[in-house]
């Protein structure tokens, strides 16, 4: 069982890093015998540097062009991704979305549709055109649960050397644009410096808009704040390199220009080019590169080499149970002052600062929720509210900035940890579709603690007050029908059942079957704490900060564009699971054994399972390492009718980032804290908007409203 969210695809075979000033890297060699793969083959062979080869982004482009398109293989692959589409939770509300949703709607079936008939009709030049053409309609769902990695479209990495930042003089006036080295000299020679007014001649906010569009966040605020960097994101989950870390205009897997013409507001304007740097490179043509990449292993025409079919795929996957890989620790993110504690991940640490106006606050910093040890998360978060308490710090900050998600339990623990005695609310729905039913009514068969892994699972589900349980697979999936769609029954996870050590669903959870609540006291006041993010809060990390904010815990957003008003703490998909491919596989294999084996289906329904139910991955006609849906949408306790990720929550304050907070975590912590706890300022229209706790007119009426209907729904 998998809950998810996250982020943008890793590079495979090329990695991009942040280009150097320096050009020697670029081999001027040229053969005109050889198409562009083949350049980059023959400057490789003849490049001796320590560093990845430095190509200019247009050769990596027409490669990625040159790779060759099978319109039968493509048509083929067209429909069996549809089945898998199908599992997607909300297509009728992202086709007719809900009053309020802030993006555009978007009909991804047909979408789809169209596409199938351009690759019959042998329209795409290129395999990379037909990739870019799924990947372009699935980016237009600004769901981070959704996608998929296409074999052409994480091949290359287009980068600059100047990565930009948006950053306001005071945190409250209106940011302005700054190459990061620019805004280095605001700090020396002020009169020097001048702000990026345009870009390619057209006004800055509004070019950049378009670039934020690559992101998958469902807010403009959030989508903005991927354009820039961010010292969350100097380390990913796994320690390693992330992309991420210098914002899309920076570097991108989409594809936005050889170069961009930057306009200051003095009247200069420099020149950037985009380049591609190569770490390996082996392929002598397109077609060598389509079908070492493209082609399944086995497949005739395929000439995969190991190197290919080894190449690094990108983490991406969120679990309810982690598969623990134990290893040294990494270093601490950059920016950050030196933690008290921390995981060996970077996925918890903890801050107790000393200086005003920090003196009585402790600091928890959570960039993701998907630690590797799970254990070790829980011991240095559970310490940190221990430790709190002992130093006698009255307030706590939270730090959410960049948390994409991760492992739902490790949420749900988080959120007990501050308020042990209160119930853990959540209600779900599914997509009721006839694939999705051949599915269930297969995998009811298994006994509860065989079905590890499946969604699909009645017997392991609860309803939201996790007293009731459900009678039949039938009784769960429904059909109900909202809002033009059909959905199963509103449904959660047996948190007594998830909690027994015997039960394979994952991690058990504080306070439920056989895990002991600890801590018992709750040690904080809500209005003690505060939660910051940069609204890339997703997944996981929306179901904690509901939970929390159920609570009144308040939250403070940093960023977003260059306008007053307010700006979402929780611009990510809110949806409560992503359903991965490799699960899919699982629960297919399962129930089409239990199908045949217990003649289950007939013969007209073992023809809607080929119709309806995707076939086995390796069956694919193209090799494709991951592909996410978000199976499962979330709903809260005043509304079972329309999904969270629909409805607008404003968080309680906006700040922008100064130059200080770019360079150091620690003054975003006091800034935060003046206007959380010490009446500071907030951006001007930021407070008391729509979906915030403060959006009635007693202070905590909507708290208590929304408190009370929690507490009808979960106890006795």
């Amino acid at each position: 069982m998998r809950f998810r969210t996250d982020a943008l695809l890793a590079t495979a075979l090329l990695t991009a890093t942040q280009a150097t000033q320096a050009t020697a890297n670029i081999i001027s060699h040229r053969s005109d015998s050889l198409d562009a793969c083949g350049q980059i083959n023959q400057r490789f062979k003849n490049y001796n540097g320590s560093t990845a080869l430095e190509i200019p982004g247009e050769l990596g482009l027409e490669c990625l062009h040159s790779m060759p398109f099978e319109s039968e293989r493509a048509v083929k692959f067209v429909k069996e991704y549809r089945k898998w589409l199908l599992f997607q939770s909300d297509l009728e509300l992202l086709k007719n979305p809900p009053a309020g949703y802030q993006m555009p709607p978007t009909d991804l079936i047909g979408i789809l549709d169209n596409i199938e008939k351009k690759a019959a009709d042998n329209d795409y030049k290129s395999q990379y055109e037909f990739d870019s053409a799924i990947q372009k309609m699935l980016a237009s769902a600004f769901d981070g649960h959704l996608n998929i990695q296409l074999c052409s479209s994480t091949i290359m990495v287009f980068s600059n050397n100047v990565p930009l930042i948006s950053i306001s003089t005071n945190g409250t006036t209106i940011p302005e644009v700054y190459t990061i080295t620019d805004a280095k000299g605001l700090q020396t020679h002020k009169d020097k410096v001048s702000p990026i007014v345009s870009i390619n001649g057209e006004d800055v906010e509004s070019y950049l808009g378009k670039i934020s569009l690559g992101d998958n966040s469902q807010d403009y605020d959030a989508l903005y704040n991927a354009v820039f960097p961010s010292n969350p994101y100097s380390l990913d989950v796994d320690g390693g390199y992330s992309f991420k870390e210098l914002g899309l205009f920076s570097e991108s897997q989409v594809w936005t220009g050889a170069y961009h013409t930057l306009h200051f507001a003095n009247g200069s304007s420099q020149v950037v080019d985009t380049v591609v740097n190569v770490k390996h490179w082996e392929w002598k043509s397109g077609k060598d590169l389509y079908e070492a990449l493209c082609l399944p292993l086995g497949s005739t025409s395929s000439k995969r080499s190991v190197k290919a079919s080894s190449k690094v795929t990108p983490k991406i996957v969120d679990k309810l149970a982690p598969k623990i890989s134990k290893r040294s620790q990494v270093p601490a993110p950059k920016g950050y002052p030196k933690p008290s504690s921390r995981t060996s991940d970077n996925s918890a640490l903890t801050f107790f600062p000393e200086d005003s106006p920090l003196e009585d606050t402790a600091v928890l910093a959570i960039p993701n929720f998907e630690p590797e040890d799970i254990e070790s998360f829980y011991n240095v978060t559970r310490d940190f509210v221990k430790t709190a308490a002992k130093k006698n710090k009255k307030k706590v900050i939270i730090d959410l900035q960049g948390n994409g998600g991760g492992i739902i339990a490790a949420g749900w623990n988080t959120f007990r940890l501050f308020f042990p005695d209160q119930p853990l609310y959540s209600a779900n729905r599914f997509r009721a579709t006839e694939g999705v039913n051949f599915m269930g009514e297969a995998l009811s068969r298994l006994p509860v603690k065989d079905e590890e892994g499946s969604i699909l699972s009645w017997k392991g589900s609860v309803k939201p007050d996790q007293k009731e349980g459900f009678d039949s697979w039938g009784d769960l999936f429904g059909p109900n029908e909202f809002l033009g769609m059909n959905s199963s029954s509103l449904f959660a996870v047996n948190l007594t059942l998830l909690s027994y050590p015997d039960y394979n669903y994952g991690m058990p959870v504080s306070g439920y079957g056989e895990m002991p609540l600890d801590p018992k006291t709750q040690y904080f006041d809500p209005e003690d704490i505060i939660l910051i993010t940069d609204g890339i809060c997703a997944s996981t990390c929306t179901i904690f900060t509901e939970l929390m904010k159920g609570q009144g815990v308040r939250t403070i957003a940093f960023g977003g564009r260059p306008q007053v008003g307010p700006m979402q703490g929780m611009g990510g998909i809110k949806g409560s699971m992503v359903y991965d491919i490799s699960d899919l596989a699982s629960d297919l294999k399962q129930a089409k054994e239990l199908a045949n084996s217990s003649a289950l289906l007939s013969d007209e329904d073992l023809e809607k399972w080929d119709k309806y139910v995707p076939t086995p991955l390796d069956d694919w006609s193209y090799t494709v390492d991951s592909a996410r849906v978000n199976i499962i949408n979330a709903f809260g306790p005043t509304n079972d009718h329309v999904p969270r990720q629909y409805i607008y929550e404003a968080a309680e304050c906006r700040r922008f980032f100064t130059y200080d907070n770019f360079l150091q975590q620690e003054t975003l912590w006091q800034d935060a804290a003046n206007a959380m706890f010490h009446d500071g300022e907030c951006v001007e229209g930021s407070t008391n908007a729509t979906g915030s706790l403060y959006a009635t007119q007693t202070k905590y009426s909507g708290r208590q409203k929304l408190l009370a209907m929690i507490l009808e729904h979960t106890r006795e």
